[in-house]
């Protein structure tokens, strides 16, 4: 607690898979798929995507999508990523 609001705190070498592994607990434990909203950083996709591709980092939003992605197969069970 930080006053009256309650704090989840997380420790994880990797933002986004920890960001994904919250989004499988909540949906598992409350039976809902949950949803998660990013803002797009400034700066060059392109590059983003060429440091994805062969370094494995990148922007948070589409990492976390894709970790999703590959946790959980089927659409229709996969925690909602926004991007806007």
């Amino acid at each position: 607690m930080r006053g009256q609001h309650r704090v989840l705190w997380v420790d994880s070498p990797a933002v986004a898979n920890s960001i994904a592994a919250i989004l499988l607990h909540i949906r598992d434990e409350t039976g809902a798929n949950p949803n998660v909203y990013f803002e797009w950083s400034e700066g060059n996709p392109l590059l983003n995507l060429l440091r994805f591709l062969f370094i494995g980092m990148g922007e948070v939003a589409p990492v976390t999508r894709e970790v999703l992605r590959r946790a959980e197969p089927t659409v229709a069970n996969r925690p909602r990523v926004h991007i806007g």
